[in-house]
């Protein structure tokens, strides 16, 4: 693992091979990702699930609301992919949220260790 990691890489390569660490991001996502240098932003939800090769995962986003915009589903979360390894589904306020857990990880472990 180098210093230059993402996080979601940092992640996954650890749930692969920390077989404490793989149980801890599946039942106390918010320990496990503190003990990597990640400061999860108040109010943020993880829901962390291990991807099984015969299950095609469905995310329903949130209805709006208003009928008028009932429509634009489309419009309520966004595809945003990172660094051609990962595709996340979420609304944009979530995204900015993502990138201060990047910015923690990165600001945490810039000395290499991890």
């Amino acid at each position: 693992m180098t210093m230059n990691s993402s996080l979601e890489r940092k992640i996954t390569e650890l749930a692969w091979r920390d077989s404490t660490f793989s149980a801890l991001i599946e039942t106390d996502p918010y320990r496990a990702l503190a003990q990597i240098g990640v400061e999860v932003p108040e109010g943020v939800k993880l829901d962390v699930r291990r991807q099984r090769r015969d299950t095609l995962y469905y995310v329903i986003p949130p209805h709006s609301g208003d009928a008028d915009k009932s429509e634009s589903v489309i419009n309520q979360m966004d595809l945003w992919q990172s660094a051609e390894l990962f595709v996340w589904i979420m609304p944009q306020k979530l995204k900015v949220q993502l990138l201060a857990m990047r910015q923690s990880y990165r600001r945490n472990n810039s000395n290499g260790s991890t």
